[in-house]
């Protein structure tokens, strides 16, 4: 299942903040790892605490990235809340209705947390990362 595989590249990814960096490229991991788990097994359990666990961190991340938009007063802090919070609901919804009958469905929150991971990476955050660039920090 290698398509859904995040593969970290600084000059794509690296938003030159070293706090959200570093908890981007866990996020990656944590999405490979239920890609692996995905591939290997047919086991809903282990993939739904995967997915628990990436969601918990998710949560976490989110938190982090906000706490950075108050800080710094960022002009686009409701409108991208607002983005993380959709996500977090889309990624719940996604993991409560696996179920174990369904598998294919753990492909399907697989894929969809690999494209939202990427696209909010690489737009949403690079436009956080370049306020709190100008505003020193890295």
């Amino acid at each position: 299942m290698q398509k859904f595989h995040l593969s970290w590249d600084d000059s794509r990814h690296a938003l030159g903040i070293a706090s959200i960096d570093s908890q981007h490229r866990g996020l990656m991991d944590m999405i490979n790892e239920l890609a692996d788990v995905v591939e290997r097994c047919c086991d809903c359990e282990v993939a739904r605490q995967h997915m628990a666990n990436i969601i918990r961190f998710t949560g976490e991340h989110f938190a982090h990235e906000e706490d950075l938009m108050h800080q710094h007063n960022f002009p686009g802090r409701e409108k991208h809340a607002a983005e993380h919070r959709e996500l977090l609901s889309q990624a719940v919804t996604m993991t409560e209705a696996l179920k174990p009958e369904d598998f294919n469905r753990a492909v399907l929150v697989t894929a969809f947390l690999t494209d939202c991971a990427e696209n909010h990476i690489l737009h949403d955050d690079k436009a956080l990362a370049l306020y709190l660039l100008e505003k020193g920090l890295n």
